[in-house]
């Protein structure tokens, strides 16, 4: 498709929860017409698949929180470099607008652009502001957020958000609507145990454990899917040795829009991206936020779908094999509370998020296509 409506840079970090919905994005401005730049560190050469007909350009970052004294120095000397870089490639692009999707690599472009007074958007994934986009919120035209309500400790701040939602690959979003199927007694049930982009080494700890302790009846009902660390997965697939449940395990599933539709129930972080795509499929969750996260976002995240019936949340130092077999066991035993979370999850999801953002960008190009899709709800 020829690109003849505009020029519209996308700066990101590196990692899925950023990228995955500036990937998004892009597809749908490409559909417009649209010419489409992604500007990141060096990760950007593992991007080239994902963004088909973008241009890719790699700037110097770092992160200031890692490393102490000597990689802040570091990072913020990365920083400055990317800064003259970005202003360098901005100046030859002349984007029509600019959006970020925050971690430290978008901070040089989303930066440069206010400085160049090119309309800038950020937009924000998780229910908190993150850091970036806080440096940056003064300075942004426009905030796209993916929850309905974005907690920020400066109230000015949110006549600047408008809720789209989290954009998801289509292929995850086409399961918006799909009925889930509830298990009978005696039915096999689909468990799916995700812990990231890189797996979790707590997950693997304690979720054979859990189930090793169910009535062997129950195991046997199990078809467990888990995504591990390439370091756990043997000492995974010994603990799951001891029980009677058919088991999947790798490091890195393709085939994530698959088995989203057959399963019954997900265990995992409540990162931006995991949030989005349970919600776009309609599937039942336990919830372990990761401690660490940065401002403790991703517990805000899963309470926020916890606050909507959607899905059931454990804090990291809670999550213990007799813990989560307690809950595991009430939740199998019981299909309609799980069929019940599932509808409440589908009716949380922001369907056409892409494409909203998309209108939300043109809205301040000028160019108008208004091809955003209204959220579907989704009865029994």
């Amino acid at each position: 498709m020829e690109q003849t409506r505009g020029h519209i840079v996308l700066a990101s970090g590196g990692t899925g929860g950023h990228i995955f919905p500036a990937r998004a994005l892009a597809g749908e401005l490409r559909e417009r017409g649209y010419q489409v730049t992604l500007m990141t560190d060096e990760r950007g050469e593992r991007y080239e698949e994902m963004f088909p007909g973008a241009t890719i350009k790699q700037i110097k970052a770092g992160s200031p929180s890692l490393g102490g004294l000597p990689g802040k120095v570091t990072s913020v000397f990365k920083l400055g470099v990317g800064l003259l870089q970005s202003i360098m490639y901005l100046r030859q692009i002349k984007p029509d607008a600019v959006v970020g999707f925050g971690g430290y690599p978008s901070l040089p472009p989303t930066f440069a652009a206010s400085l160049l007074k090119i309309p800038l958007l950020l937009h924000e994934q998780n229910a908190i502001l993150g850091r970036v986009n806080r440096l940056l919120a003064r300075r942004a035209n426009c905030i796209a957020t993916s929850f309905a309500y974005t907690d920020t400790d400066e109230r000015n701040l949110q006549a600047k958000m408008s809720f789209t939602g989290n954009p998801v690959r289509r292929e995850i979003q086409e399961l918006h609507g799909t009925p889930y199927r509830c298990v009978g007694n005696e039915e096999p049930v689909n468990l799916l145990i995700t812990g990231g982009s890189q797996g979790a080494k707590i997950l693997s700890d304690v979720v054979p454990v859990a189930v090793s302790l169910l009535d062997k009846d129950l195991q046997a009902r199990l078809h467990i899917t888990q995504q591990c660390r390439a370091e756990d997965i043997d000492q995974v697939r010994s603990l799951y040795a001891n029980t009677a449940s058919i088991v999947v395990l790798d490091t890195f599933f393709s085939n994530m829009p698959e088995l989203l539709a057959n399963c019954h129930l997900a265990i995992g972080r409540s990162g931006a991206s995991t949030m989005a795509e349970l919600a776009a499929a309609g599937r039942p969750a336990i919830l372990v936020p990761y401690k660490f996260a940065m401002d403790d976002h991703q517990t805000k995240n899963a309470r926020c779908s916890v606050d909507l019936g959607a899905a059931v949340l454990i804090a990291q130092d809670d999550f213990t094999p007799e813990l989560l077999s307690s809950k595991l066991k009430t939740l199998l035993e019981c299909p309609d509370k799980l069929k019940t979370m599932a509808l409440a999850t589908a009716n949380s999801a922001e369907i056409g998020a892409a494409a909203k953002l998309a209108d939300l960008v043109e809205r301040f190009t000028g160019n108008r296509t208004s091809r955003s899709i209204k959220s579907g709800k989704v009865v029994a």
